[in-house]
């Protein structure tokens, strides 16, 4: 699987984890901030950026993900070197996926509302609600109508009317970035770790959330709280998409988190 990333700075490592419909580029501001004290590796997910699709979608799934980060890290810090990880949104199930099977390599994890949709029960309301939508918008695809899949998915995160604003050319990347998000979904739906997994992860753990952002994604951060023993909890203002949007209370947060944890505190 082919890879893109960034790997810029010198020092102990953190690496960023993009959402869904995203790319690395989505750091490119934070890179800057952290880059004169630490090695920031950013990398494009599957299917976004300049990573491939899957070819055989039907075999994708989160350890996907998790072991294209380990070819990245393998070369640019090391098989066996420690790293903070930071994920966002689809990003954050991928780090908690990947903290959960290399807990002696992470030393910290922080996770922006991660959208772990298998630490629902299957009868969950929002499992339910979530679903519905994903749906919606993959018979949208199939129809061919893959902008009216992204403009559905946007308009859902964001403020109405959103989509309608954005240039063509931003519709048409969306457009292909929704067939993954897809994807996404049924990867995260489908993950076997349980909640008693993810319990015993051994390191420092904060959590991220917006308060504007939908029900169903507020929802999910409060299972996964609810979920890590001693995580850490910090609101923002803003939405889903705080990281973009109200980055300079999210980054902050982040830079703190680590900072400490470097310090041994």
């Amino acid at each position: 699987m082919t890879a893109g990333f960034s790997s810029r700075g010198e020092g102990n490592a953190i690496v960023l984890l993009h959402g869904s419909m995203a790319s690395r580029s989505q750091w490119l501001g934070f890179t800057q901030e952290l880059i004169p004290r630490y090695k920031v590796i950013a990398m494009d997910l599957i299917g976004y950026g300049k990573a491939m699709r899957p070819l055989i979608p039907e075999d994708y799934s989160l350890k996907s993900e998790s072991e294209l980060l380990r070819t990245v890290l393998e070369s640019t810090v090391g098989s066996d070197a420690p790293y903070h990880l930071v994920g966002h949104s689809y990003g954050g199930v991928v780090a908690m996926h990947h903290a959960y099977h290399h807990q002696a390599e992470v030393k910290s994890l922080t996770l922006i509302e991660p959208m772990a949709f298998h630490l629902l029960d299957k009868g969950h309301k929002l499992l339910h609600e979530s679903r519905q939508m994903v749906e919606e918008i993959h018979h949208l695809i199939q129809e061919g109508n893959a902008i009216g899949g992204a403009e559905k998915f946007i308009n859902l995160w964001m403020p109405a009317g959103t989509f309608a604003k954005i240039s063509e050319r931003e519709k048409m990347f969306l457009s292909e970035g929704v067939k993954k998000m897809v994807m996404d979904f049924y990867a995260a739906v489908s993950e076997p770790l349980s909640a008693n997994d993810y319990a015993k992860l051994s390191m420092p753990v904060c959590l991220i959330a917006g308060k504007a952002s939908p029900s169903f994604s507020l929802g999910i951060s409060e299972v996964v709280a609810d979920t890590i023993p001693g995580i850490e909890f910090h609101w923002v203002d803003g939405g889903h998409f705080s990281p973009v949007s109200h980055a300079d209370q999210v980054n902050p947060i982040i830079a703190h988190f680590i900072g400490r944890v470097e310090a041994g505190g």
